[in-house]
């Protein structure tokens, strides 16, 4: 199955998406990656801006063949957001295209945190549990200062390849229950 990935940033694209989702559905493996804000994908319009995003780049998906797509868009403290994406995952009329729209709660950076088992092996150090990962209002944040207090440099990108690599994704679904739950369920029902 051809699959185009939609996310928002250089930690995601650069393998902590793919890891993650392999992690859910081991069978995808032919992804293909696009950033959501550097794409011919235009919206025009007021309102309801991330819902008209998710119906471009799923339409943009299917013209280019695609089997299904793939989109994480950050909830940054814009509750509408996730409202936006779902409506978009749960409106078929306006394109049919297999879709897994997810919303990291406050953002994908949160997801790198769910896991001290993971992180410790990582970072060669014994990490502590974090806060509860979807409460913790910027996660990227909270990821540089616990770095900074276990006296590790950040590692950016390929860090959050190798976490995600290493994730327990049932415990990362338990700590995410409404950001990671939910985009994994949609990612196996592909």
């Amino acid at each position: 199955m051809r699959v185009l990935v939609v996310v928002e940033g250089k930690h995601e694209s650069d393998g902590a998406a793919r890891a993650l989702i392999q992690q859910i559905r081991s069978d995808l493996t032919d992804l293909s990656f696009h950033r959501l804000a550097n794409a011919p994908v235009h919206v025009h319009g007021k309102g309801r801006g991330y819902f008209k995003k998710a119906v471009s780049w799923m339409r943009q998906a299917h013209r280019d063949g695609y089997d299904a797509i793939i989109l994480l868009v950050d909830r940054d403290r814009m509750a509408a957001r996730s409202a936006e994406i779902t409506a978009a995952q749960d409106d078929h009329a306006i394109c049919n295209i297999p879709r897994a729209l997810g919303v990291p709660i406050e953002a994908f950076d949160a997801w790198m945190l769910a896991d001290e088992q993971a992180l410790s092996k990582v970072l060669g150090i014994t990490v502590p549990q974090q806060p509860a990962p979807e409460n913790i209002a910027h996660p990227k944040d909270h990821t540089e200062k616990l770095l900074a207090a276990l006296g590790l440099p950040w590692g950016g990108a390929e860090m959050y390849a190798r976490i995600a690599a290493e994730l327990d994704i049932s415990h990362l679904a338990r700590r995410c229950p409404e950001g990671f739950a939910t985009f994994a369920d949609r990612v196996r029902k592909l």
